[in-house]
């Protein structure tokens, strides 16, 4: 996610509260829409096209007053900075916090009967909502395709990873490739565990069948004198 100011930043910025607001109304009216798993991926289609063609006719006619809101309150955010493509950061944050939302919204409501907010069905509509998006934009000449495909990717890095350590964790690992890597625990210098990460190896008899490695990498709190 690229730097959106808030709050923290200098104890003034409004950024993240207006896009908030707006990504929460979209949210919302996406949770009534969303009847099926599978839904969701159309109407996501749907509203970040509109959010993209909004775009583009505010770039050339910032009077224009249709069309997406979320969009709008994205590029109003975004001319404050009076530069050419300041509004692209606001649209990142923006799609970043809305697909996150929805399915916050989604099990809040009950609609879905898992309980969790992350699913590999939902994972895997997503990009694919965000990866059409980033290909009907890839022209757009102001930057929006780039917009989305990075936040695919993004989603992809910070979501993906840690979904799928707890799924090795839960099920057993199916990697067996000459390369791969292995989970390692995170702990304090009390042995309680802060979380885990991936560890690169080449394959051996000793690591093959373990999901998670032997040893513990220990988090040591570094003390100002």
């Amino acid at each position: 996610m690229p730097y959106v100011p808030s709050m923290k930043t200098d104890g003034k910025s409004q950024d993240r509260i207006l896009i908030d607001a707006a990504v929460e109304h979209l949210a919302l009216t996406l949770v009534e829409l969303n009847t099926t798993n599978f839904s969701v991926l159309s109407n996501y289609k749907v509203i970040f096209d509109s959010i993209g063609n909004t775009l583009i006719t505010l770039s050339k006619d910032p009077l224009y007053f249709t069309g997406s809101e979320l969009a709008h309150v994205v590029f109003s955010v975004g001319s404050t900075y009076k530069y050419e493509g300041a509004f692209l950061g606001e649209l990142n944050y923006a799609l970043t916090r809305l697909i996150q939302r929805v399915p916050q919204l989604m099990v809040k409501a009950g609609k879905w009967a898992a309980k969790d907010e992350i699913r590999y069905w939902l994972y895997a509509v997503t990009v694919e909502a965000l990866t059409v998006a980033a290909s009907n934009f890839q022209n757009s000449g102001i930057g929006i395709g780039g917009v989305f495909e990075d936040v695919k990717d993004e989603y992809k890095r910070r979501v993906n990873p840690s979904y799928e350590a707890a799924q090795i964790i839960k099920s057993g690992d199916c990697y067996d490739t000459p390369y791969y890597n292995r989970l390692v625990r995170i702990v304090d210098e009390e042995g309680k565990e802060v979380g885990k990460i991936l560890v690169d190896m080449v394959r051996s008899e000793e690591t093959l069948n373990k999901d998670i490695l032997d040893g513990e990498l220990v988090l040591r709190t570094k003390v100002n004198a």
